[in-house]
């Protein structure tokens, strides 16, 4: 059995401010190049479809063409789509019955009910049993598991109902998928907080389940076999989410046969890439000021890319000089996507006070907390007329408590 493995695509990401629509349509026209080139039996994807719950019309209708000309495309090739934390789990699978007759199978939930004496789940593992056929015998299985909130691993207990199927042959190749966050995996690309998003699980905790060919999970974008396990693999995003994402993207194409299983990673163009200007700095002192970035911006103006400039400076910019480097923007090709100061690291003096205590945090009013974050975050202190306005917003939230 042949795989392509794809996952978060984030149809309808707002890239500060930017529609993504041209690149997932540029990520499309190459899946179909890739699928045409590698002819898999089945295309997994395997969650975050949607970068929200409740996507637009235009993102809807860009996911929805694009399915049905890949089924239009390769009459053959069965498509098997998984919900993932972004999504709508309801949302995504509402159209299921329609899909079918694309050859397309898309699970956004578990259907719960009592607990099955005899497989000990409590929900219908027939439905996430999707059997992958060729010229009218199946030749594998993928147990089809969405996003699941908490930690559940009902892995073990999937493969032993999975193999009491008459239908089900010891030849029989196995894909299970997953919508999460594994620790033993490498993070690369994003925010710290991403694994408290999501219930962890390890390497670990998968390692009394035998017989799975290969585990295609979502969720990390970072594609990597996770710890080193070829058959254990993020597929990774196919297009930068954020500016800490800057590297190769790619799919997998996966072969099962003779209970050997080989992946390829292919890798996919970049339509807009993501630029920090100049460099990101590793701080303060490996920043350059206001002025030399200026004269050196026309270096990236040109081309077209997400550019997020980086400034060295004593105090947050000027609202003067914040409008001088959105307007060189103006006219060129570049995006701007904001600006990242690094201030010196200044000692606690003056009528700085650190928070040691809850009592100390408890002790302060609202205002006089904004002002301490504001000096600690700027290294200076909160200016007038800046007070002035801070005051009056949490004296108008005092009175609505």
């Amino acid at each position: 059995m042949k795989l392509l493995h794809t996952a978060d695509w984030h149809i309808g990401q707002i890239f500060h401010n930017y529609s993504r629509e041209e690149e997932h349509r540029y990520f499309f026209e190459q899946l179909k190049s890739i699928i045409v080139n590698e002819k898999p039996d089945v295309l997994v994807v395997t969650g975050d479809v949607f970068h929200t719950a409740t996507p637009t019309i235009v993102s809807q209708r860009l996911y929805y063409n694009f399915i049905v000309d890949l089924s239009r495309l390769d009459p053959d090739l069965q498509i098997v789509i998984t919900s993932g934390n972004h999504d709508s789990p309801s949302r995504l699978e509402a159209p299921r019955p329609l899909w079918e007759a694309f050859n397309v199978s898309v699970i956004g939930m578990l259907d719960y009910h009592a607990v099955d004496e005899d497989s000990d789940l409590n929900f219908d593992a027939t439905k996430i049993e999707i059997p992958i056929t060729k010229n009218g015998d199946i030749i594998g299985w993928v147990l089809a598991v969405p996003y699941l909130s908490g930690r559940q691993n009902h892995y073990a207990k999937l493969l032993e109902h999975l193999k009491s199927r008459p239908d089900y042959k010891p030849d029989h190749a196995i894909v299970a998928t997953g919508h999460l966050a594994v620790r033993s995996a490498d993070i690369a690309g994003h925010s710290t907080d991403i694994i408290g998003k999501l219930e962890t699980m390890d390497v670990d905790d998968f390692s009394g389940v035998k017989g799975i060919d290969y585990w295609a999970f979502g969720h990390i974008h970072f594609p990597q076999a996770i710890r080193g396990i070829a058959n254990m693999r993020y597929a990774g995003s196919p297009l930068p989410i954020s500016f800490n994402e800057n590297y190769e993207h790619s799919v997998v194409s996966v072969t099962i046969e003779g209970g050997k299983t080989e992946s390829k990673v292919i890798p996919l163009k970049t339509l807009i890439p993501v630029v920090d200007f100049p460099a990101k700095p590793k701080g303060y002192d490996d920043a350059l000021p206001f002025e030399t970035v200026m004269m050196q911006l026309i270096e990236v103006l040109n081309e077209k890319a997400y550019v997020r400039v980086h400034i060295q400076a004593e105090k947050p910019l000027s609202q003067a000089d914040s409008m001088a480097i959105v307007q060189a923007f103006e006219g060129h090709q570049a995006m701007f996507c904001g600006v990242q100061s690094y201030f010196p690291e200044k000692s606690e003096s003056g009528d700085y006070q650190p928070i040691k205590t809850l009592h100390d945090l408890k002790a302060m009013s609202p205002f006089d907390l904004g002002c301490d974050v504001y000096q600690k975050k700027n290294g200076c202190e909160m200016p007038q007329e800046l007070k002035e306005m801070f005051k009056k917003v949490c004296e108008e939230a005092g009175k609505e408590s």
